[in-house]
């Protein structure tokens, strides 16, 4: 079972920031979920939320500031108290890709948004991963269905997953084309994991901060859970594969 750093490390170090990231890398990850939006200048850039003022104290939206602009913004004013602000700004997804090679797989969610800009963030993710082996380390996940269709038109080798809080929304998975299942804890049951493997979907579950529910999604074989913890998880996981 793959442990997935929630947003890089999000209860142990800044979110959706290199240095979360880096963190989750030195406590052992291999494999983060990071958040996707687009900056005013159309680069993909790693933020949660709508707006700046959870994680920098800022006023407005991301979507109106450059991406350089918000690589000199400190997101470090919600979560676990960090000292430095070096890598703590809200950075470009290449900023972040070219400085966490040990990552093996990426799930990169987009968040809603309206269908113009899904639209240029699909684009975007195209041009960045032209062909499946520039793609390999990354799966593009999203809970919107017109991003799901037209990634699948535009750049069919890109893998998909679909992200999912209701059982009700597993019969879509075949029509959108989708490769992995990205759903929450609590939807996660034996019937459901036995039912998606039939169709060789990973199921990826989140946000897992709980260690015996790490235990119970291990023994009914989900592929992978994602967690703000890593420093927990990563040696739980280990050691129930021994």
């Amino acid at each position: 079972m793959q442990v997935y750093g929630h947003r890089g490390a999000a209860g142990e170090a800044p979110e959706n920031t290199i240095a979360g990231c880096l963190h989750a890398i030195e406590r052992g990850a291999r494999h983060v979920e990071i958040d996707l939006r687009l900056s005013a200048d159309d680069q993909l850039i790693v933020i949660h939320d709508k707006t700046l003022t959870r994680t920098t104290g800022k006023w407005g939206k991301p979507s109106r500031y450059k991406a350089s602009e918000l690589a000199t913004m400190d997101a470090r004013a919600d979560g676990t108290p960090w000292p430095r602000k070096k890598n703590c700004g809200i950075p470009t997804l290449d900023a972040l890709l070219k400085a966490t090679d040990k990552i093996k797989r990426y799930q990169l969610e987009v968040k809603p948004d309206s269908k113009a800009v899904l639209k240029r963030i699909a684009w975007n993710l195209a041009d960045r991963f032209e062909t499946a082996e520039a793609a390999r380390k990354v799966v593009v996940t999203s809970s919107n269905y017109f991003l799901h269709k037209y990634l699948a038109d535009i750049a069919p080798h890109l893998k998909r997953g679909l992200v999912i809080t209701r059982p009700g929304s597993f019969s879509n998975l075949d029509e959108l084309g989708c490769d992995y299942c990205s759903m929450h804890w609590s939807a996660c049951n034996p019937f459901t994991v036995k039912q998606l493997k039939k169709h060789d979907i990973h199921i990826s579950v989140w946000t897992v901060n709980d260690a015996q529910i790490i235990r119970n999604l291990h023994r009914i074989k989900v592929d992978s859970v994602i967690t703000d913890y890593p420093s927990m998880a990563v040696p739980l996981v280990a050691a129930l594969e021994r």
